[in-house]
């Protein structure tokens, strides 16, 4: 591996912090211990982000895959993963940047299913839902949820395809709560049961035709690892930096994997 830095003193080869002022400085090289970063748009988040990475990599010979960044868009990880390769490449240092756990909070998850696919309930040639295939299976099967005595008590609606798109939001929301359906559907209130019935039926389609919707990867990447002691561990072991962009912006379950993590 060659370094090639452009500051040099005293025979000592010193970090290139570019045009990073104090602060970011500060930010780039604080490498032990939690860390918290405010700063508003247009202040070079990104820009620390990117070099904290550099730093970590060539100063604290940090290995690709001990990062892990989440995002919260497709966009905004493919800019990091461009600019990370450039400033690398700039400095001719070669490491393959696909061994770092960097995308959305939903990529990372997806890799850490199908990296322990025997451990969850999805079996290989999964089907992948957007939210309009989501939807569409959830109208297809209206019939089912329609048999759910007081339906209408959780869901207003009356047409079948906005009947789904409720039920889509409603279940999509709980999921991201981490809320257990087992323990709505003997709730004393009849409403709350509905629910538990509602997110029951649409767990149990799932089931049936192996699939995997946006919203639910998270959950069932937080119950891998929390059902499975080892995998966490083995994890735990592997990944020693964790970088949240916009954390601010983070959801409950988001935030028990951080923990869990």
């Amino acid at each position: 591996m060659n370094y090639r830095f452009d500051e040099i003193k005293e025979g000592l080869v010193l970090f290139d912090f570019g045009n990073a002022n104090e602060a970011q400085r500060s930010a780039i090289s604080t490498t032990d211990g939690p860390l918290l970063i405010i700063a508003g748009p247009g202040t070079g988040k990104t820009y620390t982000l990117v070099k904290r990475i550099v730093y970590l990599i060539t100063e604290k010979n940090v290995l690709p895959e001990e990062i892990m960044i989440a995002t919260f868009t497709e966009k905004a990880a493919k800019e990091l993963v461009t600019r990370i390769t450039n400033e690398l490449m700039g400095r001719n240092i070669s490491v393959n940047i696909n061994e770092m756990y960097i995308g959305t909070f939903h990529s990372i998850c997806l890799r850490f299913i199908k990296e322990h696919l025997e451990y969850t309930r999805i079996k290989k040639n999964y089907r992948m839902l957007d939210s309009f295939d989501q939807q569409y299976v959830v109208f297809q099967n209206i019939g089912r949820f329609r048999a759910i005595e007081g339906l209408n008590e959780a869901v207003v609606s009356t047409g079948a395809w906005k009947q789904a798109s409720e039920i889509c939001f409603l279940v999509n929301n709980l999921n991201e709560e981490l809320i257990d359906y087992n323990l709505l559907l003997n709730d004393n209130q009849h409403e709350i049961s509905v629910t538990g019935r509602i997110m029951s039926v649409y767990s149990q389609l799932l089931k049936e035709d192996n699939m995997l919707d946006f919203a639910s990867i998270q959950m069932e990447a937080y119950w891998l690892l929390k059902n499975n002691p080892a995998i966490l561990a083995e994890l735990q072991d592997q990944i020693r930096y964790i970088m949240i962009d916009e954390y601010q912006d983070t959801n409950y379950i988001q935030e028990q994997l951080v923990f869990l993590l």
